[in-house]
Formats: C-alpha cells, sequence, structure tokens
C-alpha cells in the first residue's frame, strides 16, 4: 500500500496544536482539591436559590469520601449514582471520585429495571441515591446509601472520619457510562482516569474556558 504524505500545514490542521503539558499524571480528585485549595471562597455550585464555595464543596464530599471509603469503597470499584439534579448530585460525584472510585450515573427518570441491570453487569459495589429512592430499590443486592445519611455531620468532632485517599493512577477508572441498549443488553463504556483529566485540560484550553466562567450543567448525567 503506498505511504500517503501529509503536507506540514494539512498534518497540523488534522492533529491539532502540540500541548505536552495537558497531559499529565493525575486523577479528578487532584485535579478538584488544587482548587479548592487555592480558591476556597470561590463559588463552586448554583442551583437554585442555594449555592457552595469550593471550601464547602470540598469538606462535604470529603465527608461523604470518607463514609464510602469506611464502608470500603476504593480505587477500582464502581459505585452508582442515581440523583436528581441539583447540588447533592455534584457533591456525590465528586465524593466517589475522592473515595477512589468510578461513578456509573444515571438521569433521575431512569428505570428501576435499567439500573439493576447495570449495577449487575458492572459489579457495582453499591449505590447513592436519595432517601425517597431508596425503598425503590430495596431488593437490590448491593449496599443503598442516601446522600442526606453521607453528608449527615458527625455528632462529635474526635469521631468524624478521617479521608485515606491513595493517590490516583491515571490508569484507573473515573466512570462508566452505559449505552441505550437500544439494540439488545446495555453495554458499559469505561472511561480511565488520564483520558478524562486530558480532555478537561485540553477542552478548557481549546475553548478558552477562564475560572471566571460560569458553565451551565443542565445536560444528561448519564451520556
Amino acid at each position: 500500500m503506498p505511504e500517503v504524505v501529509v503536507p506540514v500545514d494539512e498534518s497540523n490542521f488534522l492533529r491539532g496544536e502540540f500541548r505536552p503539558e495537558l497531559i499529565r499524571h493525575e486523577g479528578l480528585a487532584d485535579i478538584f482539591e488544587a482548587t479548592a485549595h487555592r480558591l476556597p471562597d470561590k463559588q463552586a455550585l448554583i442551583f437554585g436559590d442555594r449555592a457552595l464555595s469550593y471550601g464547602e464543596l470540598d469538606a462535604l464530599a470529603t465527608r461523604a469520601a470518607s463514609r464510602l471509603i469506611d464502608a470500603g469503597v476504593g480505587a477500582g470499584r464502581i459505585v452508582g449514582l442515581w440523583l436528581p439534579r441539583g447540588i447533592e448530585l455534584l457533591v456525590m460525584q465528586l465524593a466517589i471520585v475522592k473515595s477512589g472510585a468510578a461513578w456509573l450515573p444515571f438521569d433521575s427518570e431512569t428505570p428501576v429495571g435499567r439500573i439493576k441491570i447495570c449495577l449487575e453487569d458492572a459489579r457495582a459495589v453499591g449505590l447513592i441515591t436519595a432517601a425517597a429512592g431508596a425503598p425503590l430499590l430495596a431488593d437490590l443486592e448491593c449496599p443503598i446509601w442516601t446522600a442526606e445519611a453521607l453528608v449527615v455531620p458527625l455528632a462529635t468532632p474526635t469521631s468524624a472520619p478521617t479521608l485515606r485517599r491513595q493517590p490516583t493512577s491515571p490508569d484507573d477508572p473515573a466512570y462508566v457510562i452505559y449505552t441505550s441498549g437500544s439494540t439488545g443488553k446495555p453495554k458499559g463504556i469505561l472511561i480511565h482516569q488520564g483520558a478524562i483529566c486530558h480532555f478537561l485540560r485540553s477542552e478548557n484550553a481549546v475553548l478558552g474556558v477562564a475560572e471566571t466562567d460560569r458553565v451551565y450543567q443542565g445536560f444528561s448525567v448519564a451520556f
């Protein structure tokens, strides 16, 4: 087969700008925690009349992550996430990230039957949902944790859980997205930490997203 030679100008267009600094040995938790440490008072989330700063978001997610770690959640594990859109959804997503595990998201309208199929197929170690949704999945074989219980302050400061997160490898799973299953059984697509971190850094660079911008979070959480 003859070799195809692409002119330099066209090659640069096809491959894009060479930016090796955008590929780093890091995980999502590393990126977030660095931001929260640098900008603890900056607004991180807005939903209706509610808002959280990066420091507040980090504290809530750390509290929930510590409880997940105490329950045996860690790197290489998968945790289902079924919550209505709102601040709690993103707090719990970040808590799973901080625990070292990968999240498996479901839109709030997802049928219970599909949730069970995907959790079983992914061998999820548990599911985080709202207290109102927990009874619908009472027959699940894996544990169910409610978002409300995971962030409840402990009775005494001395009994507060300590986060024991290990450094995240770029090869660790970050999240799993399932296909619609329109042609049969839904299939899970696993995205690794290194891939999503590189995507975030490169996309921000390409689109020119800055920390002074606000980004709309209104699309499906499961696609």
